[in-house]
């Protein structure tokens, strides 16, 4: 039997940072790791391989979406082979994981071990969580969906804010057990423990081909300039929901995390294989001319797609 756990959130909320922090206190457990990104390049996948960790990486898409739901499956069904104590999915940020219990339901005759949905765990970025929520179904059924809820990034918000979310999350989920945290500094394995599978009848996700963020990657061979590849940045994240990866520049390598114009670009411990940038945004064709725009006033030729 593999106990299988959902992670959600919004893009940028911590699910990758929880992640990291489940692989520390699961140590000496057989871990199975799916992670979901919608770029096709998987920037958390390079957070989180190491040594003893079956990994599967499924791009350029939702799992729950029929772009890629067959992916989906076909992972779940090759990690039930593997002898894992534990399977994590860390779905993409936009995920609507309204039919999970349908999806498992359409493997449940194929896998070697059976897998043991224990529920989803969601986690909020309290910062931006009541705006976004009034924009994207899927931030909504991520909650509706879940067993637990990390209401991340508290120190960001005053006493009253936080109590406003606590409600909203009450009323959309009473059943969840809600967590407050900062960096995600959650008791995680006492969280996994108390686990109780939501009940709430699967339905048809709001993933679809049309509803699909968009996506740009950028990448590049040479050294960059990191002050211009700041700059850039810094324009470009006022129509980004997201951007994130890693870059060779001339003061080392970096690593690049921007959840909407909070931009952070930090050295980066391992040595960065060329630029690889992610960008995800919903303004489509507006923002790849934002891109083309400002590559012009400084990194032409130096970044490209």
């Amino acid at each position: 039997m593999i106990n299988l756990i959902l992670l959600t959130g919004f893009l940028g909320a911590g699910k990758t940072t929880l992640l990291k922090s489940i692989l520390g206190t699961f140590s000496d457990k057989r871990i199975g790791v799916i992670v979901n990104e919608f770029g096709t390049i998987n920037i958390d996948a390079v957070h989180l391989k190491r040594d003893g960790i079956k990994m599967a990486e499924l791009d350029n898409g939702s799992i729950f979406c029929a772009c890629i739901k067959e992916d989906f499956l076909s992972a779940l069904v090759s990690m039930s082979s593997t002898g894992i104590d534990f399977l994590f999915v860390e779905a993409s940020g936009l995920a609507d994981p309204s039919s999970i219990q349908q999806i498992l339901r359409t493997i449940e005759n194929k896998t070697i071990s059976n897998l043991d949905y224990r529920g989803a765990i969601c986690v909020i970025d309290a910062d931006s969580y009541l705006g976004l929520a009034e924009v994207f179904p899927a931030l909504i059924n991520q909650v509706a969906y879940s067993s637990a809820i990390i209401l991340n990034k508290a120190d960001l918000v005053d006493k009253k804010r936080l109590d406003i979310i606590k409600s909203v999350i009450t009323q959309i989920n009473p059943d969840a057990l809600q967590h407050v945290a900062s960096f995600c500094n959650v008791d995680i394995k006492r969280i996994i423990e108390d686990l109780q599978c939501n009940d709430r009848d699967s339905v048809a996700s709001t993933n679809t081909f049309e509803s699909r963020p968009h996506t740009y990657t950028l990448t590049a061979e040479e050294v960059l300039p990191l002050a211009q590849l700041k700059q850039f940045l810094e324009i470009i994240s006022v129509s980004a929901y997201r951007i994130k990866g890693f870059s060779n520049t001339d003061k080392g390598s970096m690593e690049i995390n921007i959840v909407g114009q909070n931009v952070k670009i930090i050295p980066w411990e391992g040595a960065a294989e060329g630029t690889q940038i992610v960008i995800i945004s919903s303004v489509g064709i507006k923002m790849l001319s934002v891109i083309v725009s400002e590559l012009d006033c400084g990194l032409k030729n130096k970044l490209h797609f």
